[in-house]
């Protein structure tokens, strides 16, 4: 199913929830039955698959050989018989053994972190709910809480907590526990026992379809069609009730940490996540200077994430995020709307968490193990970045001897003059350029690739011209419309300007139409035959002349 199609009857199905709830809760749990009907049917094949495995290793063991002399004498035709026989006990004695990846990172103990492990406790003895087999540590934005069951795809399941640790280095502790006890709220129950069972049920789903996936041979192909049918169905389904449930699990974390937290998690999280990848653009935009990734990464980090971020930066941000819906399978409802379920005052929406006063979560929680995770994450960040940071400074070093020998003699045309301007916004970003594209268009009008560079500079500069350039860009090169059209977004979102939502949304759209013109154009390209006859086109003599100036000009163009 096709997410236009899904989102299509999550609308549907939220309607029909909303005038009739009890009758709507009856049908996902008719659903929940067919789904677990599908289970028995695979789980009933591979069992069949072992049984038959057993009875006739059984058979040749109690009949003293007579099995298998029976087997010779049949000879082909019992083969002939057997053979699917035998790809089905092969697909269910390998699906038996099928291993699920569980969740990886640095597990961590009690005894290593018993402050964090003692606030845990605290909130499984209030939310009254499963404890967690594995905490885990790593080197993300997120905090989650995953299910796996114990034996490939049966089996008690285990619950693995997943904490990123650069996002306890922005919280509060009472803001960390209040994410973490959203997530654990849907283990426990927070939303009723239907409710609960239903998120462990998506869980399930998400397992099975993960499993079938890696079974092979006829198990896979008669089981495998089945689950991709029920599963989009079961998501839509339990969409609704899922959403819903999001604003129960919000509801249990603020009785936990009180409600004034939780809005403060919930604000803190939206812009947490675009300040580290702010910084994380900093910190790559050295790699034209640095020949190796800095080894404290996490440590640089821990002292950003402390502070606040620029004002203009936390309003725009939290804006952003206010009203920004989530992907069409995302059951998280929207900040504002999760804001005023917690009852907080319409005024104070937009208002940015405030400035940590205490300890941030990873030195209430980590204490003295917080250096080692540090170090940890940071030594397999860098070996993980290290090859590829050191070509692209191989890179910057052959870009800056290309340069010194533009900079040492006269330029050969056009050519050479927007690749010495395009060295220099790489390797010296400070340099103001806007006077010399400016030159360079003025001497050369219908280069679109000049005219990008200067719209990007200017934009860059807050110069709203830059915006008819990206235009006349757009009109000479249609290619371009979708980096052009991207370029004009970022800027119109990110000047603070709230009236510019419209503007920025009518770039969006142009992005959008284009993007759905290239995608068809290019599955009519993969249509064609290339044994097909090549005709001769019957193009006129000045749109051949522009074919040739496109093609000509091509080379060297990236946007």
């Amino acid at each position: 199913m096709d997410m236009g199609r899904f989102q299509a009857m999550v609308d549907r199905l939220e309607r029909e929830s909303a005038a009739s709830p009890g009758t709507y809760r009856l049908k996902v749990a008719l659903l929940a039955l067919l789904g677990f009907g599908i289970l028995a049917l695979l789980l009933g094949a591979i069992g069949l698959g072992l049984v038959l495995l057993l009875g006739v290793a059984a058979a040749i063991a109690f009949s003293g050989g007579a099995a298998l002399l029976l087997l010779f004498k049949l000879g082909k035709l019992l083969i002939f018989l057997a053979w699917p026989l035998w790809l089905l006990v092969r697909s269910a004695v390998r699906a038996l053994f099928v291993r699920l990846p569980a969740p990886q990172g640095r597990e961590i103990t009690r005894t290593e972190a018993p402050a964090l492990f003692d606030a845990l406790d605290r909130m499984r003895r209030q939310m009254k709910g499963p404890r967690f087999h594995r905490v885990l540590v790593v080197d993300e934005v997120n905090a989650a809480v995953v299910q796996r069951p114990a034996f490939g795809l049966v089996g008690w399941p285990r619950n693995h907590l997943l904490l990123g640790l650069p996002l306890l280095e922005a919280l509060s502790p009472d803001e960390a526990l209040a994410v973490v006890a959203h997530e654990y709220g849907h283990l426990a129950g927070a939303h009723g026992r239907f409710s609960a069972f239903i998120y462990r049920l998506r869980l399930t789903w998400g397992t099975v379809q993960a499993f079938t996936d890696q079974v092979q041979g006829w198990l896979g192909r008669g089981v495998a069609p089945l689950v991709r049918w029920y599963a989009p169905y079961f998501n839509a389904y339990t969409f609704v009730l899922a959403r819903a449930d999001e604003y129960q699990a919000d509801a249990a974390s603020a009785e936990l940490v009180g409600r004034a937290h939780a809005a403060s998690a919930l604000k803190r999280v939206n812009l947490v996540g675009p300040a580290h990848a702010a910084f994380l653009q900093t910190t790559l935009a050295a790699v034209d200077r640095e020949p190796a990734p800095p080894p404290d990464l996490l440590q640089r980090w821990s002292r950003v994430a402390l502070l606040p971020p620029a004002e203009a930066d936390g309003q725009r941000w939290l804006r952003d995020a206010l009203d920004r819906a989530g992907r069409c399978d995302d059951t998280h409802p929207t900040l504002r709307a999760r804001l005023q379920a917690l009852a907080l005052p319409e005024d104070s929406l937009n208002t940015p968490p405030p400035a940590l006063a205490g300890p941030s979560a990873a030195q209430a929680w980590l204490g003295a193990l917080l250096p080692t995770l540090r170090g940890e994450l940071e030594s397999a960040w860098a070996r993980q970045i290290q090859a590829p940071w050191a070509e692209r400074f191989q890179q910057a070093e052959q870009a800056r001897l290309r340069l010194a020998e533009l900079n040492g003699r006269p330029l050969d045309g056009p050519a050479e003059e927007i690749e010495r301007l395009r060295l220099v916004l790489r390797l010296e970003p400070d340099t103001d350029l806007r006077e010399a594209l400016a030159d360079f268009n003025a001497r050369h009008a219908e280069h679109a690739l000049g005219l990008y560079l200067e719209a990007s500079v200017r934009l860059d500069h807050g110069d709203r011209a830059g915006l008819a350039l990206l235009e006349r860009v757009m009109a000479l090169d249609p290619e371009a419309t979708k980096p052009a059209c991207e370029r004009a977004h970022a800027y119109l979102r990110g000047d603070g300007h709230a009236d510019n939502d419209t503007a920025a949304e009518a770039w969006a759209e142009r992005w959008r139409q284009r993007d759905a013109m290239e995608r068809e154009r290019a599955a009519q390209i993969d249509q064609v035959d290339p044994k097909s006859p090549l005709v001769a086109a019957s193009l006129d003599a000045d749109t051949l002349a522009r074919l040739r100036a496109l093609v000509q000009q091509a080379p060297g163009q990236r946007w």
